[in-house]
């Protein structure tokens, strides 16, 4: 028996990878949140925003002379390369704020950061640095954006609807878009873990070949080079992928496979990157540095971690601003908000009750093989256990005195976005109007574009105040580049909503070419 047809546990109608019509529309609704970003990346690229882009610029401008920074290395003082950066650093009181305290992460963004740096020494121009990095987080959330449609796909492959309106999701926080804007590795850490789960679940859903599991070690090692959360992705993962693989054939060779395969998984990103966190260990105390950092600036614990974990108004309101910027807080949006979420977590209770409703009918009817986990199942499970981890964690930060940003909440927004569109499909079909698949299609995409409609205003709301403020002080030599860029956006968005009505599908439209295979982890070995 073939590796895919001992994995494989997806109806056979379900198409092994997305069509051209519903990738087109992912990537340009991913080209929208982009866009959003890339405005802010270049026009904020006069001034640092708050205390966090001159440590992390600093990161890279070590990087750059060859020294691994810590958390206790001065970030960089030289007014003629790097004036920006020299004045945030004195403008702080306190010694503790002019190190580079993010270096308790790995190096991977920051890397990348490198070549800018050396670019700005080049053209003698230091903005080109802090553009560069910005647009490298900018970037990295339009992908971010694009695999959270296809992370949809997975889970629901004979539903493309649920993929388009999970991307329509994720692109409509403002919020997100505009933090994506500056130099901070999030949305890059999100995206590779992003990538680790989509791998994964292509290989539980078609089987494994070489090409998919080394997409998997790749963006699993990518994922844990970024950030540490990307380590939790890595470690569940492969947990999913070897127990999966175990329920789905219970036989010694199997096992053998399942742990080789996990291993591996698993393995690859320890090996490539194992060391950075072994070294905040011996230097710090722990593997992200956080004891030693808390320490440091004397932070105060608010409340009690239980506390925490327990007060819905401090999760409700963290979770509402993703959506609702600063300038907009206190208004109607809020109700919006809320209202969307509660609509599809009532379609998510009644599509469960149904499910386990058809499941009654069926036990004893049906004899079959024994039940394996469905990729769904898998799917949602390894974004839950993902997010809960995350929640706990982010609860300790705030119970010791932790101030919470809206982009702390970017890694569990793939399963928010799923989530949400699930729930409001199951309102969808349990409507009595039309035939279900239309019907599913002209709902998402009303919805899809109310979402980005409203991206789209809380972003100009934003941006308006910026210019009041005269904050929005572009590079000289780029002065239109942020105004096409967003105009451009605003065209992907349009033909996003507009395609799936104007193009009708065909029976045998799949993806092709091998960057988008490369991508989906659906190359075969």
């Amino acid at each position: 028996m073939s590796h895919a047809a001992v994995l494989s546990a997806e109806p056979t109608d379900a198409p092994a990878r997305p069509s051209v019509r519903l990738v087109t529309v992912l990537a340009l609704l991913g080209a929208f949140a982009a866009s959003m970003s890339l405005y802010v990346a270049t026009t904020q690229a006069l001034s640092y925003h708050a205390r966090d882009e001159g440590p992390n610029a600093s990161y890279a401008i070590s990087l750059h002379t060859g020294e691994l920074p810590t958390i206790d290395t001065p970030v960089a003082q030289d007014r003629e390369r790097f004036p920006q950066i020299t004045r945030g650093a004195n403008r702080e009181e306190f010694d503790r704020h002019r190190m580079i305290w993010t270096a308790n992460h790995p190096p991977l963004y920051y890397l990348l950061g490198v070549p800018w740096v050396a670019l700005a020494d080049a053209l003698d121009n230091p903005q080109v640095l802090i553009a560069g990095m910005r647009a490298v987080s900018a970037l990295a959330y339009g992908a971010l954006v694009f695999l959270v449609g296809l992370i949809a796909f997975e889970v629901t492959p004979r539903r493309p609807p649920a993929a388009m309106l999970a991307t329509a999701i994720m692109a409509s926080p403002a919020v997100l878009a505009i933090a994506a804007g500056f130099v901070m590795n999030d949305s890059l850490a999100v995206a590779a873990s992003s990538l680790t789960v989509l791998a994964t679940l292509r290989i539980l859903r078609l089987g494994v070949t070489r090409n998919r599991m080394i997409v998997m070690a790749v963006a699993g090692t990518l994922a844990a080079a970024t950030k540490a959360p990307g380590v939790i992705t890595v470690i569940m993962c492969g947990a999913a992928l070897g127990v999966t693989l175990l329920l789905r054939d219970r036989t010694p060779k199997s096992f053998l496979r399942a742990t080789w395969l996990t291993a591996i998984a698993t393995g690859v990103p320890g090996l490539a990157i194992g060391w950075f966190y072994v070294r905040n260990i011996v230097l710090y105390g722990d593997a992200t540095a956080s004891s030693a950092l808390l320490a440091r600036y004397q932070r105060v614990q608010i409340d009690t971690w239980f506390e925490v974990m327990t007060a819905p108004r401090f999760w409700h309101g963290w979770y509402d601003h993703l959506w609702v910027p600063v300038q907009l807080r206190g208004t109607t949006l809020h109700w919006v908000i809320d209202a969307i979420t509660l609509v599809a977590l009532l379609g998510l209770a009644l599509g469960i009750l149904a499910r386990l409703r058809d499941h009654g009918r069926e036990r004893g009817v049906v004899v079959s093989a024994p039940r394996v986990p469905s990729v769904a199942a898998v799917g949602l499970l390894v974004l839950i256990a993902h997010a809960f981890v995350i929640v706990v964690n982010l609860a300790q930060f705030r119970s010791g005195g932790g101030n919470p940003h809206e982009r702390y909440l970017m890694t569990i927004m793939p399963l928010i976005a799923i989530v949400l569109s699930v729930g409001l499909l199951a309102i969808v079909d349990a409507l009595p109007w039309g035939e279900v698949r239309r019907r599913e299609e002209v709902a998402t995409v009303l919805i899809s574009a109310f979402l980005v409609g409203m991206a789209a205003a809380t972003f100009a709301v934003w941006m308006r105040t910026q210019i009041r403020m005269g904050a929005d002080l572009m590079l000289p030599e780029l002065r239109l580049v942020p105004y096409v860029i967003l105009a451009a956006g605003g065209l992907c968005a349009l033909a996003a909503v507009a395609l799936p009505l104007l193009w009708r599908p065909r029976a045998d439209d799949s993806v092709t070419g091998s960057a988008l295979l490369a991508l989906s982890g659906v190359g075969r070995g």
